[in-house]
């Protein structure tokens, strides 16, 4: 009898274990990057050592620095490409300077279609980057699809507001 509780027991206790791991929270690390599980990262600057919010941040300049996308393409507006060459000259001006291209979707698709949407999208801005003299060592790409929506309604507006690419200025 006592070893049946045991048994019991031990079953109770992993199945404990083993739901407070599925439930565990998101970290994210000083740049607001998520460290685990979440977003998908790669291509230019992948294993650079990228950490800490710069003085670039603040509300204002990640607007400026915030680029928007149409449904279901990864080509940046023309409108948006100043903006794109202004942060190029300022990466070329200060190289020890980097960045995180945030790619982002709408909720519409699948998980694994919007990550790499988000991707295109971040690469399409890292592209302009380096066409105009930035070392692709300054770049980092992340690729969060539809995990950090901007609006969290269902209407095309807040979806257009969703499908977007941003510049993040860290430092090292």
């Amino acid at each position: 009898m006592k070893l049946k509780k045991l048994v019991l027991m031990a079953l109770i206790g992993c199945s404990i274990v083993a739901l407070s791991a599925c439930s565990a929270k998101k970290h994210y690390n000083q740049a607001g990057v998520m460290e685990e599980g979440g977003a998908e990262t790669s291509g230019i600057g992948e294993n650079e050592n990228f950490v800490g919010a710069g003085e670039m941040g603040g509300a204002n300049a990640e607007r400026k620095n915030t680029f928007y996308f149409d449904y279901d393409r990864s080509s940046v507006r023309d409108e948006d490409k100043p903006r794109i060459y202004a942060n190029a000259n300022f990466l070329i001006a200060n190289s020890s300077k980097k960045v995180i291209i945030e790619g982002h979707t709408d909720p519409r698709g699948s998980r694994e279609y919007n990550i790499a949407l988000a991707e295109r999208r971040a690469n399409a801005v890292a592209e302009l980057l380096v066409s105009k003299g930035v070392n692709p060592g300054q770049i980092r790409i992340v690729s969060y699809g539809a995990e950090r929506l901007a609006a969290p309604g269902r209407t095309e507006q807040d979806f257009q507001l969703d499908r977007r690419a941003i510049i993040v200025y860290v430092q090292k």
